[in-house]
């Protein structure tokens, strides 16, 4: 800094809209996303609106805004109550100066419409949904340049799946990751396909755990690495002559 002659400053500005954070992370860092729904909400008139009106209004633009940061960033749960707040005041027709009561529950109205709800979704819902989209690309895309980065980072080694309770000195994304990954390993299952990829023995493919686990007596040498392709044929399916013997009747 003293030798190039350049300021130095806390705040690394924005790119692409999206806040630089470096250091704690803070309500005021997305003060501007909460600015730009109150001027969105400011620009209608709600008491014009129907509350379908209202309602559509609420799905297709007033959301987008803050999806927009969510999707690499990790937004404070104050941030997202404020949000949820500004929505719920517009969707039953108040505003700064004037509340109106609000007829149903948030609870109720942030459920799907086939649950009795109006789909709107809340926002700590919602940063949940992209935090976890992030760890399911950190998990399918290992070559990619971020997760390389990340891994080298904070992993040094470790097992991702071991790493979901070490959340200390690391980034605002990590940390969001970090935290939602449990709901991630739980929402995340195989696609067989042909067959080629998926482990019979060690993969858990089928209940949660490995057939490994469920076998009844040591699986031979030769066959604990075999796919589950090597026990199936496309003409006569399972290969019950050789599986009867080592996998219970509940599991074949």
């Amino acid at each position: 800094m003293h030798i190039l002659g350049i300021q130095q400053t806390d705040d690394f500005g924005r790119y692409l809209r999206v806040p630089t954070l470096h250091g704690r992370v803070t309500s005021a860092k997305f003060q501007d996303v909460i600015t730009r729904v109150e001027n969105r909400l400011a620009g209608w008139k709600a008491k014009c609106l129907s509350l379908a009106g209202r309602l559509t209004l609420i799905q297709s633009t007033i959301t987008a805004i803050p999806a927009y940061v969510m999707q690499s960033a990790r937004l404070p749960r104050s941030v997202c109550d404020m949000l949820d707040k500004r929505i719920r005041r517009f969707l039953w027709g108040g505003t700064s100066l004037a509340r109106k009561p609000h007829l149903v529950a948030w609870e109720t109205v942030i459920k799907d419409k086939e649950t009795g709800g109006l789909g709107i979704r809340s926002m700590r819902q919602l940063i949940s949904a992209f935090l976890m989209k992030l760890g399911w690309r950190l998990k399918t895309e290992p070559a990619t340049l971020w997760t390389r980065l990340l891994k080298e980072k904070y992993c040094r080694g470790r097992e991702l799946g071991t790493m979901a309770g070490r959340v200390r000195s690391c980034s605002n994304t990590w940390r969001g990751i970090m935290e939602t990954m449990d709901l991630t390993n739980k929402g995340m299952g195989a696609t067989i396909g042909d067959g080629r990829q998926t482990e019979f023995w060690n993969h858990k493919w089928l209940d949660g755990k490995t057939l490994l686990n469920h076998a009844l007596s040591p699986i031979p040498e030769d066959q604990r690495m075999n796919r589950i392709r090597d026990y199936w044929d496309p003409r006569n399916g399972w290969d019950w002559v050789c599986l009867s013997h080592l996998l219970p009747a509940e599991i074949l």
